[in-house]
């Protein structure tokens, strides 16, 4: 059998780059086996790789590692001339496919996905590759423990060529015996087999006690009794897999944390559902983030669908989520409020926006930003029409530090011009006694006067009795700036502040927009979390005592829940949706939900789950 992949002689003194055809090249990946054909099903974690279309098109092997990712050679996607790694993370340079399961590639079993990322190590040549869609139908291989040793026999596996055919459809294994092995390779020579182009990236596997444990990938052969090859030499070149079982825990276990936003991102009337995830750091350091898209089909979610991805220099942690039509073409678009460090002249922010094209989203576009003066730590970010010109504009509630009449916070709002966003204006700020850590903000068109105006869920503290006091207080948009706020309600029972998580939208469908609150009601002895969800309906000019329209009968958790609103369902009145952190998986994968609560006009109906999985 053979393996297809550009021949890489990377450090070692053991191979001479050759130009000809069967050679090894630096500028190649590795090659495989030339053995025997093997069994219908055996070795189904194996994976056939397709990179390139047409005459460039050229083939490797790989090994399922995790349901969504496949372990291989990173010479394999190398351009000529490149190094074989590292490789830049993100999406591979030419169309890439893997057919995984299909033994006898004539046949139809297995499955075909595309490749829509790669992360690559940086030491050795290999690379995780990550599919669109995850196989769940065929077990992934487990990676050895301990190093080869010298004498060894692994066993090789590989789509390659074989002694007879340029391009076989068949996979194929063959033995090959250790005889060094260093701190990233493992040397071997033929013992019934050979390494040859196509094979590249394939699996040298330890057979022991029953079990199939994933020792090396291949990297480099000379690739003798390959077809079309007059070497004689046997001896190939595998990576080390055994040492990288926390790399490869780290990339599959992605992604971590999460920001929810909502808004009619393709522009049919009904509104989606988007989350941005934290992917961590790739293994060079660069810190990874990912934008994902639940969109409405009237009932419920289709599912989620990755919009845009960075392989580094986006960082989550640094992001603060907001959505809004800020060019006005009716469709919603997502903001990332960005700290983008210090300079001489005082900390930096900047405003990222991801245009919505009606299918997926632009990548993201610096829409304004400061020379410095401008703190994101001090910064809370929402979105609406404050000045009604039918373009969403963003405001930030900001700490202003304190006074001598107390602490002083500032609203600033950064108008949109369709293209882009003005410099901040402050269009409110108290001399002191209104504290910013205090405050929650959320955006609605409270009066129904064209305007979106500010909302900000206070937290009063504690009564004199021990009752915990919330204010909400409404600032009003004049068009050009904001009234200063008025104390809508006040909390006359217990109502604790740091147990609520705010949203806003028109529930009853009046053509005022309402404000909910998810409430978290504690954890029973039996460790049952219990949750509400309070909804406080808009006069116009105040907002009714919150009425409690959901209580949870089972466990639901209010840390795991991440609320917004929308019309999701398009009858007028906005629904409250929740991406729920479900839990991890036995292999370290971050598994969501998406639940839906559907207004009625008068109250809100129990939540639907519309969505389980992985987004990794």
């Amino acid at each position: 059998m053979s393996l297809k992949s550009s021949r890489r002689v990377r450090g070692t003194a053991l191979f001479v780059a050759v130009a000809a055809a069967g050679a090894l090249s630096t500028a190649s990946p590795a090659q495989a086996v030339v053995g025997d054909a093997v069994a219908i099903g055996s070795y189904a974690f194996t994976a056939k790789l397709d990179i390139g279309e047409g005459d460039a098109k050229r083939a490797c092997t790989g090994s399922l590692v995790d349901a969504q990712w496949v372990l291989t050679a990173s010479s394999c996607f190398a351009a000529a001339g490149q190094a074989a790694f590292p490789l830049p993370a993100g999406a591979p340079a030419l169309k890439t496919t893997a057919t995984i399961g299909r033994t006898n590639l004539t046949g139809t079993g297995g499955k075909v996905v595309q490749v829509t990322e790669l992360v690559s190590r940086t030491d050795r040549d290999l690379v995780m590759a990550k599919l669109a869609q995850p196989v769940t139908d065929i077990a992934p291989v487990l990676l050895a423990n301990s190093a080869p040793v010298a004498g060894e026999t692994l066993r090789a596996v590989g789509y390659g060529r074989t002694a007879t055919a340029w391009v076989p459809d068949q996979l194929h294994a063959g033995n090959f015996a250790v005889s060094a092995t260093g701190s990233t390779t493992v040397a071997v020579s033929r013992d019934g087999g050979s390494i040859c182009k196509g094979d590249a990236g394939g699996p040298a596997l330890r057979e022991q006690d029953g079990k199939v444990l994933l020792a090396a990938v291949h990297s480099a052969s000379w690739q003798a009794g390959c077809f079309n090859s007059d070497e004689t030499r046997g001896g190939a070149v595998e990576t080390r897999t055994d040492d990288i079982t926390d790399w490869v825990t780290q990339v599959r276990g992605l992604p971590q944390g999460s920001q929810v936003a909502s808004g009619d991102f393709n522009g049919d009337g009904r509104e989606d559902v988007a989350a941005f995830y934290d992917n961590g750091t790739s293994v060079d350091g660069k810190n990874r983030a990912s934008l994902f898209a639940f969109y409405s089909n009237g009932t419920g979610f289709a599912e989620p669908k990755n919009v845009w991805s960075t392989p580094g220099g986006f960082t989550w942690s640094k992001s603060q989520l907001t959505s809004g039509d800020y060019n006005g073409d009716g469709k919603d678009d997502i903001a990332v409020f960005y700290d983008s460090g210090s300079s001489d002249t005082g900390q930096m922010s900047s405003i990222y926006t991801f245009t919505s094209t009606g299918t997926g989203f632009s990548a993201p576009k610096q829409t304004w930003t400061t020379p410095g003066g401008f703190t994101w730590s001090m910064s809370k970010v929402t979105s609406g029409d404050y000045n009604g010109d039918g373009k969403d504009d963003i405001a930030v509630f900001y700490d202003g530090g304190s006074s001598d009449t107390g602490r002083v916070s500032s609203l600033y709002t950064f108008d949109s011009t369709g293209t882009g966003f003005a410099n901040p204006r402050k269009t409110w700020t108290t001399p002191g006694g209104f504290t910013w850590s205090a405050g929650q903000v959320t955006s609605g068109d409270y009066n129904k006067d064209g305007k979106d105006d500010v909302a900000v869920l206070y937290n009063g503290g504690k009564s004199a009795d021990g009752k915990f006091i919330s204010s909400l207080y409404t600032f009003n948009s004049n068009g050009t700036t904001f009234d200063n706020p008025r104390k809508t309600w006040t909390s006359s029972g217990s109502f604790n502040w740091s147990a609520t998580k705010l949203t806003s939208g028109d529930y009853s469908g009046d053509g005022r927009d309402d404000i909910a609150v998810l409430y978290n009601r504690g954890t029973t002895e039996a460790g049952v979390h219990q949750s509400a969800l309070f909804t406080f309906t808009s006069s116009g000019t105040d907002f009714a005592a919150p009425r409690e329209v959901w209580a949870s009968t089972g466990s639901f958790s209010w840390a795991a829940s991440q609320p917004v609103s929308g019309d999701f369902d398009k009858d007028g009145k906005s629904d409250i949706g929740v991406l729920y952190r479900t839990g991890t998986s036995a292999d370290g994968r971050r598994i969501d939900s998406l639940f839906s609560f559907t207004s009625t006009g008068t109250g809100i109906k129990a939540p639907v789950k519309h969505w389980t999985g992985s987004v990794v």
